[in-house]
Formats: C-alpha cells, sequence, structure tokens
C-alpha cells in the first residue's frame, strides 16, 4: 500500500525553519487561548490529510495537490533563501514574481479563509461532508493559484487563465517592495504571513478603524501595506507608501503579524532571552488579539471543520 505524507502544511516549513533554532524547534503561542507549547517545525501548521482530494468511486487522492503546492514552495525556498543570504533592500523582480504567488497560495488555503468562504457559500447547511467541502476548496486552490501559475509564463496561454487578482495587485506599479533586515532579528512568524494593515482612500464603514490592522474590513483595493515575514532577521514590505519601508521597525511587523494571525505564532526558543522588550510586549499583543478576534472568526477554531 503506498505510503503517503499524513501532515499537510498550509504553512511551508522551509518558511517556519527560518524562525526555528538549529534544531528545528519552536516555541508556539496559540491565539485564542493562553496555551505556550514546543514543537518541532514539522509538527506546526498543519491538518492530517488537510489538501486530499475525495472523489466517488476513487481512493482518496492525498499527493497531487501536495505536489503541485510543493513546487510553488521550492521556487519560492530558493528565492528566500537568496534573500536571507543577502544585504540589499531591494527585491529582485524574479523574487517579487515568485513570493507574490506564494503569498497567493498562502491567502487562498488560509484555513481561516476556507471556513469563512465555507459559511458565506452555505455548506454548513448543505449537507455535504467534510471530505466534499474540502475538495471543492482544493478545487478552488487548483483554479485560482495552481493553474495559472503553471500557465504564467506560457505564451500561447490566454491572459484570464494566467490571471490571479492577489498577484496582479503586489506586481502593480502601485506598490512599492523593500527588504527590511533588523540587525538583531527579533521578528516572528504566524499561522497567515499575508499580514494586511492600514487602508487607503476612504475607510469601509461600519468598521472600527483598528480592524484594519487585523486585516479586517480590506480588500486586495484598498489595503495599505503587506507585511511579509520570511525570518527572524528578515522581513518584506510591499505598500503603496514608500515611506513605510523606513518606518516600520520589528516591533510594528510583529504587531501585524500578531493580528493577522488566526491560530498561533512562534518563536525560536530563545527568542525570549534574545529580545526581551519585544518579549515583554508579545503577551500584550495576543491579549488585544484575544479580545478582538471573536468579532471577526465566526466560529473559526483551530483544527475545526476547516
Amino acid at each position: 500500500m503506498p505510503q503517503h505524507a499524513k501532515k499537510h502544511h498550509f504553512i511551508p516549513q522551509f518558511l517556519l525553519h527560518h524562525f526555528a533554532d538549529p534544531k528545528g524547534k519552536l516555541i508556539a503561542h496559540q491565539v485564542m487561548s493562553q496555551r505556550r507549547f514546543g514543537s518541532a517545525v514539522r509538527d506546526l501548521g498543519h491538518r492530517n490529510f488537510g489538501h486530499s482530494i475525495y472523489r466517488p468511486g476513487h481512493e482518496p487522492d492525498h499527493v497531487s495537490m501536495e505536489s503541485a503546492m510543493e513546487k510553488i514552495e521550492n521556487e519560492a525556498a530558493t528565492v528566500v533563501r537568496e534573500l536571507v543570504q543577502g544585504r540589499e533592500r531591494a527585491v529582485p523582480a524574479h523574487a517579487r514574481s515568485t513570493l507574490a504567488w506564494l503569498l497567493a497560495l498562502q491567502w487562498q488555503r488560509s484555513r481561516f479563509l476556507m471556513h469563512v468562504t465555507g459559511k458565506a457559500s452555505g455548506v454548513e447547511d448543505s449537507g455535504l461532508s467534510d471530505e466534499e467541502v474540502q475538495t471543492s476548496m482544493m478545487r478552488s486552490i487548483s483554479m485560482r493559484v495552481i493553474d495559472p501559475w503553471r500557465l504564467r509564463h506560457d505564451d500561447d496561454a490566454y491572459y484570464k487563465d494566467q490571471w490571479n487578482h492577489l498577484v496582479s495587485t503586489l506586481l502593480s506599479s502601485d506598490m512599492h517592495w523593500s527588504c527590511y533586515r533588523p540587525r538583531k532579528g527579533g521578528l516572528l512568524v504566524g499561522d497567515n504571513p499575508v499580514c494586511f494593515s492600514g487602508v487607503v482612500g476612504p475607510p469601509p464603514e461600519g468598521v472600527p478603524p483598528g480592524f484594519f490592522d487585523h486585516g479586517v474590513g480590506i480588500g486586495f483595493q484598498n489595503f495599505r501595506r503587506l507585511t511579509l515575514p520570511l525570518g527572524s532577521s528578515l522581513a518584506v514590505i510591499i505598500s503603496r507608501d514608500p515611506q513605510d519601508a523606513s518606518q516600520l521597525r520589528v516591533a510594528d511587523i510583529n504587531r501585524y503579524s500578531v493580528f493577522n494571525s488566526r491560530e498561533f505564532v512562534a518563536h525560536a526558543p530563545d527568542w525570549a532571552k534574545s529580545h526581551p522588550d519585544l518579549a515583554r510586549e508579545l503577551p500584550q499583543l495576543l491579549e488585544r488579539q484575544r479580545m478582538v478576534a471573536p468579532a471577526f472568526l465566526q466560529g473559526y477554531a483551530s483544527g475545526g471543520r476547516n
């Protein structure tokens, strides 16, 4: 009987490794509880068979989506390694494209987004099984991210078949990309590396201004910035305001990481000792997230249905 990986990671292991200690160990903080626990990279940010496809009359397909996602991740892993080892503030064009597609994948396979999408489409009342719901979500990821990624360099493909909304937004001329390299490190990683904050233009009515830094009440067309932590000493800042790259600091980027998280944030075991000021601030950020998040979590729970 063929052996398949049981743990399907919705956060790439290569990314978590850039925040872990040399032994691949992390300390994780659950967002909606006060639980703090040690974890190996391979044991964090996954669902058992979370990317499997189930079709009537066929054996479950535990491989196809994992294999397709891995190709996007492998290309991104090479780019991230180049950036981590470099010193430049500029983000090369090839790296911007690769990271934009990684962000599109991360956004689309977010377990929280799947939960919200499921509630909005009424699948909870449709009588569909968990396996049928998951299969539908995987097909959406394939259509919106994986297929366009495969066709992105195909001159014979229709433009709409190569297009992804988030990728198009991030690579537009409105966006300014920059590497942020804190000399002493200190950056956190969360379950959602697509960290939106701020708003441009008229803010949506009825949304408290503070919610924008939690990635709530904004969309691809009106977010001010996206911060992407790629390692304890590297983040990429993508912003409509070119001044953000010089104004943001570790504490700001960590705040956006905590506020955009839905399950956990994590760091190396010696992080608190090496960064006492940031460590003192983290419990306050988590507490604020616990107070605010119930307003938009819509019943989402780590390890739940979706």
